[in-house]
């Protein structure tokens, strides 16, 4: 069962190393398909260290456990904080203009459309000076 999300892989690390300090097993999940970072070669550009957010597991004769234990150990100041923090970054600015989600196969369009127009521009420049 799930008892706690994490931000990151790093994060979801330190739920489950409390958890398992206190004797529950616990097992990080990532909480959506995640195929970046070192899965497509550009190492940890695309989600930070953590490689996207992570589920906490446990199994569910000791979920009640575990969440009593974390809702234990969270600081009061992150009760709040987190939720205002993600809401004021995806509401619009005053630009009006939404988030960009290009996706896995967009940003591989774009990278491979700037390194066409580079090459052109230094194909175009070596001619241009071998002509004179």
């Amino acid at each position: 069962m799930d008892v706690a999300f994490a931000r990151d892989r790093v994060e979801a690390d330190l739920i489950k190393g409390l958890l398992e300090n206190a004797g529950i097993p616990s097992l990080p999940q990532p909480a959506r398909l995640n195929v970046d970072g070192p899965q497509l070669g550009f190492g940890l550009a695309t989600s930070g260290f953590g490689g996207g957010p992570q589920r906490v597991l446990v199994h569910a004769e000791r979920a009640q456990r575990a969440r009593s234990l974390l809702a234990d150990t969270l600081i009061e100041s992150e009760v709040g904080a987190s939720p205002d923090f993600e809401a004021a970054d995806l509401s619009e600015g005053e630009s009006g203009g939404r988030a960009r989600d290009y996706g896995v196969v967009g940003a591989y369009a774009r990278a491979m459309g700037w390194s066409l127009v580079v090459m052109a521009v230094a194909i175009g420049a070596f001619l241009l000076v071998r002509g004179t």
